[in-house]
């Protein structure tokens, strides 16, 4: 009977992780004005992207939040806006429609007689 050594392989995590405190340590030298990103990360075995990453969410983090003071009022009521006149103060209007004659004098209302001549054009068409 033979002897066979059983060697169990675990895969090995594609993806790296790093200690806060390692990254902490890369970031404050990265934020060293002399200091090349690619000479730091090369130096230290990873991507110069990643070092960029870690600087830039560290940048962000450390960005002061600025609040600014409000203060609360009552809401000024909404001025309520003048309605546009569409009516022709004096004149007479006169329209014709087939055997229907509509004669309008004096103040003419646009939407009123905008209504009657869409009343009348329909029940024109009805018969």
């Amino acid at each position: 009977m033979e002897n066979k050594e059983v060697v169990t392989v675990t895969p090995r995590s594609a993806r790296r992780r790093f200690s806060a405190q390692f990254k902490r340590e890369l970031v404050e030298q990265a934020l060293r004005p002399d200091v090349s990103l690619a000479a730091l990360a090369q130096a230290n075995g990873i991507n110069v992207n990643q070092l960029s990453r870690w600087r830039r969410l560290h940048l962000q983090d450390q960005t002061p939040v600025a609040l600014v003071p409000v203060r609360l009022t009552q809401a000024l009521p909404t001025a309520t806006p003048t309605p546009v006149t569409t009516a022709v103060e004096i004149g007479e209007i006169e329209w014709h429609h087939g055997d229907t004659r509509l004669v309008v004098r004096g103040s003419v209302d646009a939407t009123v007689l905008r209504a009657i001549i869409s009343q009348t054009l329909a029940a024109a068409s009805s018969t």
